[in-house]
């Protein structure tokens, strides 16, 4: 990427932050950090920019750069490409993710890679959920683990897919509500797993079903938007005694939410979440 020819000749350095990034005023006026290999080896302030040598130009906002530039200062510049390809492939597959979102990636693979050479496991324990819950996320966080160990020459654990899964989707959606719908959701399949004993396979296509259904009850839960209980007590009455354990099954989940989240289930609530798991039992 050749910039010489559109910009011209004799661009000069505001600041020099390392061997490969600068500080510069581009022709339409804007500050911009240059990034390329060996752009600031032996530059100062005031120096000319060998246009050749930039291969990427940021425009960061005021209120990020003083991130964005510790960030540069730190961070290996494998590690930046990794999180620009991330970005972009993200994007390929219909997410809808602002610029800010490079700074927590590359922060994220820089600590990631320095776990791994030193040995440092930090599983994710929640992986199963997240990949329920975010399937499209999750295999951009595999696809991401690829691209990394291309770049970076490191392979990161597959666990690793389940934290930029996650990174992915709090930066589509409100960051805490992310966190308290897996809180939410994790909570609720325990207490169905230790009431009826059983096993959930995540590729089961009626646990998918299942976890999709709560993950949908979460968001409205945390939003406060209520199904309307439309007579629903015949229907209730009927589910709640087809399985011995489903009363306590549902008083237990209701519970949960009420302590954990202040929310109240109602009957046609609680009648969708017994259609889900009367297909599971079955």
């Amino acid at each position: 990427m050749v910039f010489s020819g559109i910009w011209g000749n004799g661009m000069k350095a505001n600041k020099v932050y390392n061997n490969n990034a600068v500080a510069a005023v581009v022709p339409d006026g804007r500050e911009a950090i240059l990034v390329g290999s060996g752009i600031g080896f032996g530059k100062r302030p005031g120096d000319v920019i060998d246009q050749k040598k930039i291969q990427k130009i940021y425009y960061i906002q005021d209120e990020l750069q003083s991130r964005f530039l510790q960030l540069l200062k730190d961070a290996r510049p494998e590690a930046l490409q990794a999180a620009e390809d991330i970005l972009h492939h993200a994007r390929s597959q219909g997410l809808e993710l602002k610029n800010q979102l490079i700074l927590s990636l590359t922060d994220h693979i820089c600590f990631a890679l320095e776990r791994a050479e030193q040995g440092t496991r930090l599983p994710y324990l929640m992986l199963s959920e997240t990949k329920m819950m975010y399937p499209k996320e999750f295999e951009i966080g595999r696809w991401a683990l690829e691209r990394i160990a291309a770049l970076c020459g490191t392979e990161l654990p597959q666990y690793e897919a389940g934290y930029i899964a996650l990174q992915l989707a709090s930066a589509e959606m409100n960051g805490e509500e992310v966190y308290d719908s897996l809180k939410l959701v994790n909570g609720v399949i325990e207490i169905i797993k230790e009431v009826y004993d059983i096993e959930l396979n995540p590729d089961d296509v009626d646990t998918i079903r299942l976890t999709t259904h709560l993950k949908f009850l979460a968001q409205r839960i945390l939003r406060r938007s209520q199904w309307n209980d439309d007579d629903m007590d015949g229907l209730y009455q009927m589910l709640l005694f087809r399985h011995a354990k489903n009363r306590d099954c549902i008083a237990r989940i209701t519970a949960y939410i009420r302590n954990h989240f202040s929310y109240e289930l109602n009957h046609q609530e609680k009648v969708y979440l017994m259609i889900h798991l009367s297909k599971i039992l079955n």
